[in-house]
Formats: structure tokens, C-alpha cells, sequence
């Protein structure tokens, strides 16, 4: 049951981060749609001649008698004659105005735009052999019917007054159609709203791709000027190392055990929020430990049913270099160098839920990678996507560009080692604050044995 619960509630998350908006807007191009869409009805009456001879000459005939039909002065005849005028315009003009007064939409009757809708919806076929079918078509099927049969009726009676009586003209009336033309007007709707809920998705997939592309302009933290934020200092996780005292300056501690420190650091950044969604872990100088501690802290949100993602700033660590299979994948340096996409240079981490971007191709040094404008841009941009962007930093305390990465306001992982002196630590936590960094957190990770997977001290 827990694991169904699981299941749903990554299932919920999904839908409300991914599908909410295109679900909205399937439904609101559906609605609009099917709304506007009129079907479309015809219907045919039927017209013959009967007892003329079928030479060519009699043939040409009957189709110019038959061509009446379609003239703009019959087809006022007809229109007085069966007061088909509101029909045809409703819905139109002033007469959709006014509804609850006949007289007023009678006086606003177009007798033009009916005759407009006649032409519209009026078909003529004629055949040598003294048929002609009239057909029209409309948004209602009676309608339709109504206009094939008046005009077929208003023939046959033109012909019986004015006609040659030895050739009577014979009409199969037009029944209302029961199937409109085409699609109807919710199938219409339906398929708006499946290409509506289609297209946004795909918008949005794109955008969360080119998102740094477009904050170019406007969230470039080289050029950015970010107003300097106090120091905080943040628990300090781990045990005292030996040559402590307490005359050290004072700094808030957990004390814990050894075991329960990774466990501590992981629940600080969730309990963070939005504050630590870009995390940089970093140390008082170059070591492995760092980098064990970053792919811990990653590894064990991404166990908490956190998006992670690890970003290997750090290119001299080979456990950062080991993430994955192929050395030569492309990573960080490639999205800096503008040689490779996101989707390029993210992979799956093979023994968690984290996604990793490598250090890449091409990498020599971490000063150069830290010092590039496009950094903070693929940080930005990964924080749209992401719960928690974890960085696997060099030493930053020593670095003069570090204060680009400051400029972005991440919570800061200052990692030490058990026996460490303890000045040593004080000296980094101080170095970093000068370079800008405001929440800095310091935890004591020991570095793994060979093979096994990170761990707490």
C-alpha cells in the first residue's frame, strides 16, 4: 500500500507541474470551438420535366429554364412569398439583438443579407434528360429543407401559370437532413482541445529547454548587481574535531551522531525550501571528500522524492568523472561552450534517481568554468526544472570569480574533516563570506571507503 501511495503521489505531482496548463487550455479550445463552429446541413429537392423529347436542342432548353431558379429576382419571390427572411438572418445584424421583441426584429430584417444567404447556401444541377435537383445548405436542417422546397414549389407554380401546359414539371420534396456535413460541432471542439492540450505541452517542454536562452537578456548574474546579503550561519553538522575549544568564535551546531549526519544535512537543505533549491557544496581545499559529499547530499534527496540534479563543477574529482559510463559524455563544458543541449548533456545517474551533469569535454581547470558568464545562466535555468540543483564545487574560498556563483544566493556546504583543525574551517567559513556568500552551512564528512557508496562520518 505504501508503495501504491508512492506511485499516486509522485503520479499527482506530475499532473499538476506538467499537465495543469495544457489541461486548461485543451478545455478552453475545446469550449471556444464548439461554440463557433456551425454544422453545416443539406438538403435536396428534386425537379422534372416530363414528356420533352431528349434531343440536343430541347436538352439546352430546359437547362435555360432551369437557370431561372438561381436568379437574384426569383429568389426575392421566394422570400416574400414564404417569409423565409428571419430565418435566413438570424442570429445576424440588429434582429440577434432583439429577441424578445418580434416587431422590432421583423423591422430589422435584412431582405439583402438574406438574399446573401440564398447565393451562399443555393446548388443547381441540371441533367439532359429534364431533372434538376436544388439543393441548399444550412446550420439547421429544417431550414435547409424548407428553402430546396420553396424554391422547388415556387418553380413548379411558375410554370403551371405562365407555362406550357403539355409539359407538366413533377417535385420530390427535400426532407431535413439527419447527419450534418463534415464534422459536428463536438467533434470539432474535441479535436481543438486534443491539439490545444498537444501544443501546449510541447511549448512548455520547450521552453523549460530554452530557458536560458531567453534569460539571456535579463538574468545574467555577471552584469546583475545583487544586493549583498547578510552571513547566516547555519548549523554546523558533525562532531568537534579534537584540538577544539571554547574559546573557538561561536557557531550554531548540531551534535550528532556519526551515522545521522548525512541524514541531518539532507533534512536542513529540504526543510530550506525554496531557499536552498541551488545548493553548492565546496571545501578549504581540493580533495575527494567534497565530491563524495556533494553525490551524497544528491543522492539522499533524490531518495526523499526530490528532482535532483548534480552539477560536477569540481572537474579534478574522479568520482565526479565516474558518474558516467562513457568519460568522453558531454557535460558541463559542452553547455558552457554552447556545443551541446541539455538534453545532451543531463543523464540518468545509474545507481540513483539524481540526473547528472558531468564535467565534460575539454575541461582543464575549474577557474575557467567558474569564471564563464554562461554558469550562471544553466544554474538559473536547471532551478525552473529542478527541487534542488546540487553543485560539486572546487575550492571557491580561493577563487576571485566565486562571486558570480554568490550572486545567485545558494545555500553553501562548507565540508571539513574529522581532525581537521578547526581555525582551518573558521578561516574557509570567513574567506567565503568575503566572496559573498550569505547561508553557509558547515557539515564534517569523512571520505568513503573504496567502492562503497558515500557516506556520512
Amino acid at each position: 500500500m505504501s508503495a501504491l501511495r508512492r506511485a499516486l503521489g509522485r503520479c499527482r505531482r506530475f499532473a499538476r507541474r506538467h499537465l495543469a496548463a495544457p489541461l486548461i487550455v485543451g478545455l478552453l479550445a475545446a469550449g471556444l470551438v464548439h461554440q463557433s463552429v456551425e454544422p453545416r446541413y443539406v438538403a435536396e429537392a428534386r425537379l422534372r420535366v416530363e414528356g420533352w423529347p431528349l434531343d440536343a436542342r430541347a436538352s439546352a432548353a430546359r437547362r435555360s429554364q432551369f437557370q431561372l431558379i438561381t436568379s437574384r429576382e426569383f429568389a426575392r419571390q421566394v422570400l416574400q412569398r414564404n417569409g423565409l427572411g428571419e430565418r435566413l438572418t438570424a442570429g445576424r445584424g440588429l434582429a440577434a439583438l432583439l429577441p424578445f421583441s418580434p416587431a422590432l426584429a421583423a423591422a430589422a430584417v435584412d431582405e439583402e443579407s438574406a438574399l446573401r444567404a440564398i447565393e451562399a447556401g443555393l446548388r443547381l444541377t441540371t441533367t439532359a434528360d429534364g431533372r434538376a435537383t436544388i439543393g441548399f445548405t444550412a446550420a439547421d436542417g429544417v431550414l435547409a429543407a424548407d428553402v430546396a422546397n420553396a424554391f422547388g414549389e415556387s418553380y413548379v407554380e411558375l410554370r403551371r401559370v405562365f407555362g406550357d401546359a403539355t409539359t407538366p414539371v413533377s417535385l420530390s420534396r427535400a426532407l431535413p437532413p439527419r447527419q450534418a456535413l463534415g464534422l459536428s460541432p463536438l467533434e470539432w471542439g474535441l479535436g481543438a482541445g486534443l491539439f490545444g492540450f498537444a501544443l501546449t505541452f510541447l511549448l512548455q517542454a520547450m521552453w523549460r529547454r530554452q530557458r536560458p536562452e531567453l534569460l539571456r537578456a535579463g538574468l545574467d548574474p555577471a552584469t546583475a548587481e545583487v544586493p549583498q546579503a547578510p552571513v547566516q550561519h547555519l548549523p554546523w553538522i558533525g562532531s568537534r574535531s579534537e584540538d577544539e575549544t571554547e574559546e573557538t568564535p561561536s557557531r550554531a551546531r548540531l551534535r550528532l551522531g556519526r551515522d545521522g549526519e548525512l541524514a541531518d544535512l539532507s533534512r536542513l537543505v529540504r526543510l530550506r525550501g525554496a531557499a536552498a533549491r541551488l545548493v553548492v557544496v565546496t571545501g578549504p581545499s581540493a580533495d575527494e571528500g567534497t565530491a563524495q559529499c556533494a553525490l551524497a547530499l544528491g543522492r539522499s534527496l533524490a531518495a526523499c522524492e526530490k528532482r535532483v540534479v548534480i552539477v560536477c563543477l569540481d572537474i579534478t574529482a574522479e568520482a565526479l568523472a565516474e558518474l558516467t559510463a562513457d568519460p568522453r559524455a558531454p557535460g558541463l563544458t559542452d553547455l558552457l561552450f554552447g556545443v551541446a543541449s541539455f538534453s545532451d548533456a543531463i543523464h540518468r545517474e545509474t545507481s540513483s534517481r539524481c540526473h547528472v551533469i558531468p564535467p565534460g569535454r575539454g575541461a582543464r581547470e575549474a577557474d575557467g568554468l567558474v569564471a564563464s558568464e554562461r554558469l550562471g545562466l544553466i544554474l538559473r535555468a536547471l532551478e525552473q526544472t529542478y527541487d534542488h540543483v546540487v553543485v560539486a564545487a572546487p575550492p571557491l574560498g580561493m577563487l576571485e570569480e566565486a562571486g558570480r556563483i554568490a550572486g545567485l544566493g545558494p545555500t553553501l556546504i562548507l565540508v571539513t574533516h574529522p581532525g581537521a583543525r578547526t581555525t582551518d574551517a573558521v578561516q574557509a567559513f570567513d574567506a567565503l563570506a568575503a566572496r559573498g556568500f550569505g547561508d553557509i552551512a558547515m557539515v564534517t564528512f569523512a571520505e568513503p571507503a573504496t567502492g562503497r557508496l558515500p557516506h556520512a562520518a
